[in-house]
């Protein structure tokens, strides 16, 4: 009875096993730009020898030791993998492809992704006979939701059309732990990008007037249409995150029966002198299911008012919360809106304090505080909105409190959570934290490095539990949590 027992269990095990293998390494937000043509193109124009950058995030994964990425045009794309949904239909470690499977790609890129820093490959494992396009240089970026943000700069290839004609061009990437990439233990495939379909002219983003305008020029020569949604370049990388980048303007259809179309749209204020990205999803047409990205640049604005160094909120009693926040220097600074927000999602402004500085000008550190008569049993989230002399406005980082009885390091809630959202709060001392967050299988899900705020939100979990852990790495202290999503 136990060996049957045992072999059970054996399936069960090497069944989530394989499961793990083939998931969390989905690839998404590829940006091609900066496409140079060489001097010297081939005659007849059949193709077009260019170097572009090119940037992707894929989802962490502890067995993406190595990565690679394969293209071709679509119209030829073999679909080695048998990809169905953008994942293969075979389950668990798969053969790489071979040289002949990977005849016809244009691109062919290999990652060493075992230690901190990444390494290009000089030869591909699974078949040295194949030779890697030239690459100078490869990056990688830790994302707040946990994925990795790749940054392949000076990738030289000859794409499969004429210079500035449109094409549909179709990846494949996967990655294998195996000492010598082996199998393909993880595949994100046939993920589709537009080249030269769409671009965009007269493209500019206003910071004195807010606003960002745009004319998409359809360079296919038949009827396009989709939807587009707009991003702020918050953190300034040149390269779309939608986990690190602001969404200004959401999900908009579009139908572009002709040459043109001109579109434009607002800019919140916090994201003003920001560039802008484009992220068009191609829906009908002759590029149905290509996606492109197209950046809309920002003209030069005038220096931020206001530089904050640090702003903290701790509870220091039953009934008072106490509010510090340093600038390092200030310029037309009219003064800070202190926000609260009870938990009812609501933000309400407790006071304005103005600024210290004479004229709202100063090149010194000035220290403001506040004491908020606050008595609230739940959490309580604070943010600064600082406000110039003009009337432009910037917001700080959030932070939260706990109430006054609320014991315990660590806080997570809603919990259970019923939209598949849930925020974090970490304990009022200062550290440095590494989070992880895993399904009831022990699954990696998403992993955050080198936190060092005191609250996390975590988005877009399906039903089930979860575990939280986080370790701080000062002290090596662990914390886990059981988390809860129903009726998502």
């Amino acid at each position: 009875m136990k060996t049957p027992l045992r072999c059970l269990l054996f399936l069960i095990l090497a069944g989530l096993s394989f499961n793990k293998l083939s998931a969390q390494c989905t690839v998404s937000d590829i940006l091609i730009q900066n496409i140079i043509p060489a001097a010297s193109q081939p005659s007849p124009a059949t193709s077009c020898v260019a170097t572009f950058d090119l940037s992707f995030t894929m989802e962490s994964n502890n067995g993406n030791k190595f990565i690679f990425l394969h293209a071709w045009a679509d119209a030829i794309y073999p679909d080695f993998f048998d990809c169905v949904n953008g994942q293969p239909s075979q389950q668990g470690r798969i053969a790489p492809p071979t040289g002949v499977d990977l005849a016809t790609s244009f691109i062919n890129i290999g990652i060493d992704n075992s230690g901190g820093t990444p390494a290009l490959l000089a030869s591909y494992p699974p078949d040295p006979g194949l030779s890697f396009n030239s690459v100078n240089s490869v990056s990688v970026t830790t994302l707040p939701d946990g994925s990795s943000l790749f940054v392949l700069t000076g990738v030289s290839a000859t794409l499969p059309a004429p210079c500035n004609t449109p094409f549909l061009m179709a990846l494949d990437f996967w990655s294998s732990q195996a000492a010598q990439a082996q199998s393909a233990q993880c595949v994100s495939c046939h993920v589709l990008y537009a080249i030269n379909y769409l671009t965009a002219t007269a493209g500019l983003a206003s910071c004195a007037t807010l606003q960002y305008t745009a004319t998409l020029t359809n360079l296919s020569g038949a009827a396009l249409s989709g939807y587009y949604r707009v991003f702020a370049d918050v953190d300034g990388d040149g390269h779309i995150s939608p986990s690190a980048d602001a969404l200004i303007t959401d999900t908009t259809n579009f139908t572009i029966p002709g040459a043109s179309l001109t579109i434009s749209g607002n800019i919140p204020a916090a994201n003003g002198g920001q560039d802008l990205f484009l992220v068009a999803t191609i829906s009908a047409g002759p590029a149905a299911g290509g996606i492109v990205v197209i950046l809309i640049p920002s003209a030069p604005c005038a220096p931020l008012p206001v530089t904050l160094k640090s702003f903290t909120a701790a509870r220091v009693s039953k009934s008072n919360v106490s509010l510090r926040w340093e600038t390092a220097s200030e310029t037309n600074n009219s003064g800070f809106a202190v926000l609260r927000n009870l938990g009812s999602g609501a933000w309400e402004v407790v006071t304005f304090i103005p600024s210290q500085a004479p004229d709202g000008n100063s090149a010194s550190p000035l220290v403001y505080t506040f004491t908020d008569l606050n008595s609230a049993k739940g959490i309580t989230q604070y943010r600064i909105r600082q406000v110039d002399i003009d009337g432009r406005a910037k917001y700080s980082e959030i932070r939260a409190v706990r109430g006054y009885e609320q014991k315990g390091k660590l806080i997570v809630y809603p919990n259970p959570s019923k939209d598949g959202r849930v925020n974090v709060v970490f304990d009022d001392a200062e550290g440095t934290r590494d989070v992880s967050l895993m399904d009831i299988t022990g699954r990696m899900i998403k992993q955050w490095k080198a936190v060092t705020g005191n609250t996390l939100q975590i988005e877009n979990l399906g039903q089930g539990m979860y575990s939280l852990r986080v370790v701080v790495r000062e002290s090596g202290q662990q914390t886990v949590e059981k988390i809860v999503v129903n009726n998502r």
